[in-house]
């Protein structure tokens, strides 16, 4: 299915190791100014805040456009954690992935509902159908739960 222009959204997977329990206090004090920004910058989507055993934290965020990205990427609270983050000693590495939707969305009844309202304005709308049978593609065989 063809998808519009202005239906097209980013994803950006963004991660730091850090080097240990004061650098997790540090970004934890700071956690709420840094949402703030995020959540109040044009184009913000969604985000989920994710953390790995035992020191990384990474922030999945969702964009209207890869612009709004870059925006916020330079925004007084973003550039003070990565101006915090590069310095020496209080991460040990960085991550930044940066993916363009393609398609996607609700796969049967209500698509997840807090996910397919948020991204209604990008996705199909869900169908409430059940689920359908899965089907291996290499022998065609059906199966059921």
């Amino acid at each position: 299915m063809p998808r519009e222009a202005d239906q097209t959204f980013y994803l950006l997977d963004g991660a730091n190791e850090l080097s240990g329990p004061l650098a997790l206090l540090w970004t934890a004090r700071h956690w709420p100014a840094l949402k703030r920004e995020l959540v109040g910058a044009p184009g913000y989507i969604a985000h989920r805040l994710w953390f790995a055993w035992p020191w990384t934290i990474g922030v999945t965020t969702w964009w209207q456009d890869e612009a709004a990205a870059y925006r916020f990427a330079h925004m007084p609270q973003h550039l003070r954690f990565w101006t915090w983050a590069a310095d020496t000693g209080r991460t040990r590495g960085g991550w930044l992935a940066h993916y363009r939707y393609v398609r996607g969305g609700p796969l049967w009844g209500n698509g997840v509902q807090s996910l397919a309202t948020r991204f209604a304005d990008h996705v199909p709308a869900p169908s409430g159908a059940p689920p359908r049978a899965v089907v291996d593609g290499i022998k065609g065989r059906r199966y059921k739960s």
